[in-house]
C-alpha cells in the first residue's frame, strides 16, 4: 500500500517538474529574444538533456553562432565581451560626471541669487569668502558677457552706417560728410 502512494508521489512529481522545466525554458527564450533586440547581439541556446537537445533560434543557426565564436582567436572573443565590472564603472563615472555638471549648474544658480540680492541692495560685508570668490567670478562673466555684447553692437552700427552712406551717395551722386 505504501508503495502504491510513493509510486504515485512521484509520478505527480516528475510531471510537475516537467511543467516546471517547460515555464523556465520558455522564459529563458524569452530572455534570450529581449536580449538579442536589446543589446543587438547574436544569442543562441543550447539545452541539453539526457533525452533530448533544444535549441534557439534553431539546431542550425545554433551550431553557426558556436562555430563563428570559437573560430575566432580569443583576443577578438575578448573584445567584444564585456564586463559587467567595466559597464559598471562607467555608468559610475557618467553618474559621477552628471552629478559633477549639476553641481556647478546649482553653484552658478546660487551665485545668480546672490548677485540678484546684492544688486537689491545686500551688504556684501555679509557675505562669506566663498560667496565673494563666486561672485568675483559671476561679475568677470557677466562683464565678458557685455563686452561681447558691445563689440557686437559697435560692428553692427558700423555696418548700419556703411549702408547709410551708400544710400545716401546713391541718391545724390556725391560723398555725405
Amino acid at each position: 500500500m505504501a508503495s502504491k502512494k510513493f509510486e504515485e508521489t512521484i509520478k505527480s512529481s516528475v510531471s510537475d517538474i516537467k511543467i516546471l522545466l517547460y515555464k523556465r525554458i520558455t522564459r529563458l527564450f524569452k530572455k534570450e529574444k529581449e536580449l538579442s533586440t536589446l543589446c543587438d547581439v547574436q544569442v543562441g541556446l543550447i539545452i541539453c538533456s539526457p533525452r533530448e537537445a533544444i535549441s534557439w533560434p534553431s539546431e542550425t543557426e545554433a551550431r553557426e553562432r558556436v562555430k563563428w565564436y570559437f573560430g575566432n582567436s580569443k583576443v577578438v572573443r575578448m573584445n567584444k565581451l564585456v564586463k559587467n565590472e567595466s559597464y559598471l564603472d562607467k555608468m559610475v563615472k557618467a553618474r559621477e560626471e552628471s552629478i559633477r555638471k549639476m553641481k556647478q549648474k546649482n553653484g552658478e544658480k546660487k551665485m545668480e541669487l546672490l548677485f540678484n540680492e546684492v544688486a537689491k541692495g545686500k551688504s556684501i560685508y555679509e557675505l562669506d569668502a566663498k560667496e565673494i570668490k563666486g561672485l568675483i567670478k559671476l561679475f568677470s562673466l557677466k562683464k565678458a558677457k557685455v563686452d561681447e555684447r558691445k563689440k557686437q553692437l559697435q560692428e553692427h552700427n558700423q555696418t548700419v552706417e556703411a549702408n547709410g552712406n551708400n544710400a545716401g551717395e546713391k541718391a545724390d551722386g556725391h560723398l555725405k560728410n
